[in-house]
């Protein structure tokens, strides 16, 4: 009895010692027995890419990845060739695309699991904006430095007609916009270039995906004449009005 007794007295000075919450229950078997002890639901299993679940570790890398991930960094952390990982991409791309609420996207050069957009409004609901939205001003700034990428600051001053040295530093803070050199020219400006993240924050995999620039001047006039037309009818709406 006494023997039990100082058994039960060590056991719970153990676990007095230290929560349960912060020590495995391992820790305490190990304490008790003096041999570490591992449960087999704990053990990794040997190579798992290799006993046909490959697209599933993919998966599961992907989503607690915070960035994306290319296929060769995918490779590398897998010790396995690139092209068993990027055939299990195209497997997995497939089965998201099957009546699925995410998506496996394919961003600055990288694969990342991510919402589908049409159900942004709903994923809103519980979310707070994990970043600001972009003035005016900035989106204009970053639109010119995209599609002249590199350029320097008094090359989008000349096309914007303002000052943008306050919004460019404000862009390199934001990581949007990076030093890319200096240019062959007197003084040696500095050259600025789009980043990974300016990417990821327009869900572009990468800047070939811009719109066509002559696409988007098209579409502005379109804007600017539906509007201006918008603005007569309301005018000659408004005369009508007056006269009568």
């Amino acid at each position: 009895m006494e023997a039990r007794d100082t058994a039960s007295d060590a056991v719970y000075t153990i676990i007095s010692a230290q929560p349960v919450s912060e020590a495995p229950v391992e820790d305490l078997a190990e304490a008790v027995c003096g041999v570490a002890i591992v449960p087999d639901a704990l053990e990794p299993e040997a190579e798992p890419h290799r006993n046909g679940k490959l697209r599933h570790v993919i998966e599961c890398l992907l989503f607690v990845a915070s960035e994306p991930m290319s296929a060769r960094q995918l490779a590398d952390t897998l010790d396995i060739d690139e092209q068993r990982v990027a055939d299990a991409l195209a497997a997995l791309e497939d089965d998201f695309n099957c009546s699925h609420g995410l998506q496996l996207a394919r961003l600055a050069g990288g694969y990342q699991i991510c919402t589908r957009p049409e159900f942004g409004d709903y994923c809103a609901m519980i979310l707070q904006p994990a970043r600001r939205k972009l003035s005016k001003a900035a989106l204009e700034t970053l639109a010119v430095v995209a599609y002249r990428q590199p350029c320097t600051i008094p090359e989008v001053e000349a096309v914007r007609g303002v000052d943008v040295g306050g919004v460019m530093r404000t862009l390199v803070e934001r990581g949007l916009v990076k030093e890319a050199g200096r240019k062959q020219a007197p003084g040696r400006p500095v050259l600025y270039a789009t980043t990974p993240e300016f990417l990821e924050y327009f869900g572009l995999n990468d800047v070939s995906e811009l719109p066509d620039i002559d696409m988007v001047a098209v579409e502005a006039v379109k804007a600017l004449e539906a509007q201006k037309e918008l603005l007569n009818v309301d005018g000659a709406d408004m005369s009508e009005q007056v006269l009568s």
